[in-house]
């Protein structure tokens, strides 16, 4: 079976292409339980589990490992890995499998609700929203098809995936004023602040306090001029309706009973006083099955306009552009609208909307749009407790349920509204709170529904608008009296309030960003059930209950065993097809990177034999997180090793599931062991690049060893997440000086080609000769020899020149 066949899981697939693990990397515990050294996590792995990484795993008493695949493959300039000491001007044929030893756990409970262009939902609905779900042994991935989440920036961003997985432990609760509380795992990072004066940064969930503000944004996009398409929208509705017969069931079913035994018309239609013609057309209706007393049928389409069968002339418009008027007709019906069907005519749908005796001026303007936007007649009536407006018409009724929602429970805003013209969006919002809210003297404004999604719909349209929302929600008892007579009642009722105009005393604070909002308190519960996050393209970010919260990053690559990023999907490979794609492509040398290559130790060896054999240098791209086992098995295979020392803080690291000090042990560890080394700290602002922790750094690598290239690569927005600043030019010569000052010899800024100066190429540490120049990832020019020795004075330059 072909690698991406459909017919199993990709984790199922997967498992196929493994083989033992390595006796060097594998501790036998007894009774069948493994502990694996092929990084510094170490996993003791009971008898059908797994390690941290999700692909090695014990099968009665046995390692499996994954080999034979391949998940990314790249050609690039050896500089990009980056090695600037390795081969100049080479190109790397770098390829990369699945899983990852770092992880994450962000994530919030089913209920969480996110904002999307489709309007505010709960994650469990988003991640149900999906037709494309993949399985994996320790969670589920949704594919949601053209949706996008509303980001920091105000605008939408496509989600890439919903994720869903068990989780046990404690959450904690985040109770905020105004707006309904945050339940997520502790690590999972908000956007918040203790000072009004500092921007909001991502902050663990478990950090805060009460001193903190939560940040909702000000500003959001609104789109362009919108339409309903009513055939469309009532393309899931059918109606059954009667069919008059002339002729009765007995007679229609003799005339069948007479057909099967081979009568003609003629004969059939003397026996029973009728015309042939008229019984070959009873005939031929029986044959298509379309001699019933009832019939289903869906919309029609004549004419311009849309009509249910046996519904009468005219239809209503086939199309409807959403401007402030049917706007405003929306929002009547989300206040004071309904659908009704007779129990004797249940397939024929009534549209009302009732009003006080007071509102006579409401029942007149749903009339008259009505009239204007749907070109039907409404009647008025005038009930004991009510003014009514209705229109029978089928079509009418359906396409308001349809848009907005039946029973007062179900109500939601239509999903157009949330990408609309702005005045239409005001429009609806003012045609619901005449309907079913109340606007006081002080400009506040407050609305009552049963309904939690219309609540949330319409305390988004209010955020878009420029009024933060207050959200309430108030149990109530199920049991009540309307004018005297018992009644069932929902059990929530969510009042929604904002402030149009005035002064309000609120606690909240405004900055030209962001709505501060204090917290409460900050709390942990116990919690065990599906947790949810999603992964969101080029912000990395997400409004959960309108509040700033950080995407689940690279979620897909390290935990979902996917690396879309990279370019590929898996597929079947073997060593001996990677070192001849090598070959093919001129590349020399060949890499294992993109997840973390460690983890796929025994495949990157067997891949490496060939190599060597082909006389091609080989090189790991690495985190840094390994053992001492795992780089005895790879050293006689491997000619060079990239760590990644991502900050000096333990703290940072165990964020993403690691250790400082594994990472450090790492760097010494490849080099007492003869690797060639070089070093990359990608250096973010507000993350790791105070001066101490620069030093910090430095000041190690040069006490391992003073000949390691040290990179110091700029952070851009748009590589793994956007709360922090882009890196500048300056920051980056002055994190050069300091490596410089802690008395290593080649440091080397990267990722700001031409603006960093003498930074991006290699001079000679004895007399500063330039012997490589580099634009990038480009070599401008070369003037080191195979042997390694500067021309202008002979110094010894360590690397692999030849």
């Amino acid at each position: 079976m072909p690698l991406g066949a459909r017919s199993a899981s990709l984790a199922e697939l997967l498992d196929r292409q493994t083989c033992e693990g390595a006796e060097e990397l594998t501790e036998r515990l007894g009774r069948g339980d493994l502990r694996c050294h092929a990084c510094g996590h170490r996993c003791l792995i009971h008898e059908g589990k797994r390690g941290i990484c999700k692909v090695r795993f014990n099968e009665r008493g046995h390692l499996r490992v994954p080999t034979n695949y391949v998940a990314a493959l790249a050609c690039d300039p050896t500089e990009k890995k980056p090695f600037f000491h390795l081969l100049p001007g080479s190109d790397t044929l770098t390829f990369g499998m699945l899983g990852c030893d770092l992880h994450c756990d962000y994530c919030f409970t089913g209920d969480t609700i996110v904002i999307t262009d489709r309007g505010p939902m709960p994650f469990a609905d988003v991640f149900a929203l999906a037709r494309h779900v993949e399985r994996r042994p320790d969670a589920e991935v949704a594919f949601p098809e053209g949706l996008r989440a509303v980001t920091a920036s105000g605008g939408t961003r496509r989600v890439r995936g919903v994720f869903k997985h068990p989780y046990c432990g404690q959450l904690t609760l985040i109770r905020p004023y105004y707006l309904p509380a945050l339940c997520c795992t502790p690590e999972h990072r908000v956007y918040a602040t203790a000072d009004v004066n500092v921007s909001p940064a991502p902050i663990e969930a478990r950090l805060l306090t009460a001193a903190h503000f939560l940040a909702v944004p000000r500003r959001y996009s609104f789109s362009s001029a919108q339409t309903v398409d009513v055939a469309q929208t009532l393309g899931g509705h059918s109606v059954t309706y009667r069919v008059p017969w002339r002729l009765s069931a007995e007679l229609r079913a003799e005339i069948a009973d007479r057909t099967a035994r081979g009568e003609t018309s003629r004969e059939i239609g003397s026996r029973l006083g009728m015309d042939a013609s008229y019984v070959r057309h009873v005939r031929s209706k029986m044959a298509r099955g379309r001699a019933l007393d009832e019939r289903t049928g869906g919309a029609l389409v004549e004419h311009g306009q849309v009509r249910f069968p046996n519904e009468h002339r005219p239809g209503i418009p086939l199309e409807i552009p959403l401007g402030e008027d049917l706007a405003r007709l929306l929002g009547f019906y989300c206040a004071e609208g309904s659908v009704c069907s007779s129990r004797t005519r249940p397939n024929s749908h009534v549209l009302n909307f009732s009003f006080g005796h007071e509102e006579a001026a409401l029942v007149e303007e749903v009339r008259w749009l009505l009239g204007k936007c749907l070109r039907v007649k409404a009647a008025k009536l005038r009930r004991a407790t009510t003014l009514a407006v209705t229109v029978g018409k089928s079509s009418a009724a359906l396409l308001f349920r349809t848009l907005a929602g039946g029973r007062s429970c179900e109500k939601h805003v239509p999903h157009m509204l949330f990408d609309a013209h702005r005045p239409v969006v005001r429009a609806f919002l003012d045609a619901y709170v005449a309907g079913d809210g109340h606007r006081y003297a002080n400009g506040k404004v407050s609305v009552t529904t049963v309904s939690r999604q219309l609540a949330y719909g319409i305390a988004w349209l209010a955020l878009k608008l420029g009024h933060l929302p207050s959200i309430y929600d108030a149990a109530v008892s199920e049991k009540g009296l309307f004018q005297n007579r018992p009644v069932k009642r929902s059990p929530h009722q969510y009042t929604v309030v904002w402030y149009e105009r005035g002064a309000q005393a609120r606690r909240l604070k405004e900055t030209e960003d962001y709505y501060l909002v204090p917290l409460r308190d900050v709390s942990s519960v116990s919690y065990d059930g599906d947790v949810y996050n999603m992964e969101v393209e080029e912000e990395h970010n997400y409004l959960a209950g309108f509040f700033s919260v950080s995407n689940c990053q690279n979620w897909i690559t390290s935990q979902a065993l996917r690396d879309e990023a990279a370019g590929a999907a898996p597929r079947a490979a073997s060593a001996e097809s990677l070192v001849r794609a090598a070959r093919e492509c001129g590349a020399r040398v060949l890499g294992s990177s993109y997840n973390e290559p460690l983890i796929t130790a025994e495949w990157a060896v067997e891949v490496f034999k060939g190599a060597r054999a082909a006389g091609l240098r080989t090189a790991f791209i690495s985190n840094g997180n390994a053992t001492p086992q795992v780089l005895d098995y790879l050293r006689p295979w491997t000619d060079c090793y990239k760590i990644d020392l991502k900050s000096m803080s333990d703290r940072a690291y165990r964020q993403l599931g690691g250790v400082v000090d594994n990472i450090l042990d790492t760097v010494r560890m490849v080099k007492e062991r003869g690797f060639w080394e070089e070093i990359v700290t990608l250096v973010v602002p507000g993350f790791n690049d105070s001066e101490d922790e620069l030093r910090r750094a430095a000041d190690f690598i040069a006490s391992v060893s003073p000949d390691i290239p040290w990179h110091v690569t700029a952070f851009h927005r748009d590589y793994r997440m956007t709360e922090n600043a882009n890196t500048t030019a300056e920051q980056l010569v002055r994190a050069c000086e300091i490596g410089r000052a802690a008395g290593l010899r080649f440091v080397y800024a990267g990722n700001l080609p031409g603006r960093v100066g003498r930074w991006e190429n290699t001079h000679c540490p004895a007399c500063d000769e330039l012997l490589v120049e580099r634009r990038g990832y480009r070599i401008l020019s070369q003037r080191l020899g195979p042997d390694g020795l500067c021309p202008a004075c002979g110094e010894k330059i360590p690397g692999v020149w030849g």
